[in-house]
């Protein structure tokens, strides 16, 4: 570690995931509530943070290379046919219509509410989650942290926040399937911002990303 501002922000990042996941699993305010508690929890506190440690806290790195754009698209369809051909090769195995019920539960999701909350999930929430987990402890933490701390940081946090989140509505094996699925698509997220030097890349992935999860749960709605 290179100074303080390293410990900083892995306290941070920390904090904000407890926070919220005592919110989501806790507390478990109506959909629209629990939205705005995670745009001040992963964004305005990161922010205040910025300004109260002296770090930089926008610069090009939100900029897309236009040159990369459709590279990354074509990434993105080829990332959502995997997920839906692994949802095609797996549909016999597990209950994905339990699954998502469960899951609609557990987000207080109602099937006419469904589509408002699929598109703050694919672009909104998306786009929070990769300010926090690569913006913040993946690129940030990388100027005062080693490389390799930065990935594992970043990668992992990414997936146990998750799993946290999901953790009382899948079964074992797919819990474990989608914690080392997540941890290596954090790491593919940390991978491409690191190459193009911003979030706009990771982000557009996981949009991608999400469009798939969000098929296959109005498959089920």
């Amino acid at each position: 570690m290179k100074s303080g501002k390293a410990y900083g922000i892995l306290f941070l990042v920390l904090l904000c995931c407890a926070v919220m996941a005592f919110v989501e699993t806790v507390l478990e305010p109506a959909y629209a509530v629990k939205s705005a508690i995670k745009v001040v929890v992963f964004l305005l506190l990161p922010l205040i943070f910025a300004r109260a440690a002296g770090i930089k806290r926008f610069n090009p790195m939100f900029v897309p290379d236009k040159k990369r754009v459709l590279p990354l698209l074509a990434l993105g369809f080829l990332i959502y046919a995997v997920i839906m051909g692994a949802y095609a090769l797996t549909k016999n195995i597990f209950d994905y219509t339990a699954l998502v019920q469960s899951l609609s539960a557990d987000q207080n999701v109602e099937p006419a509410s469904f589509l408002w909350v699929a598109a703050y999930i694919s672009f909104c929430n998306s786009f929070l989650e990769e300010f926090l987990f690569r913006f913040v402890s993946f690129l940030k933490l990388s100027h005062y942290a080693s490389r390799k701390t930065a990935y594992l940081f970043s990668s992992i946090a990414f997936a146990v926040y998750h799993i946290a989140m999901i953790g009382t509505s899948f079964p074992p094996l797919l819990l474990f399937l989608a914690l080392i699925g997540l941890t290596v698509g954090g790491y593919i997220f940390d991978y491409v911002d690191e190459k193009g030097e911003g979030v706009y890349y990771s982000w557009m992935i996981h949009m991608f990303a999400d469009f798939a999860i969000m098929t296959i749960w109005y498959l089920h709605m």
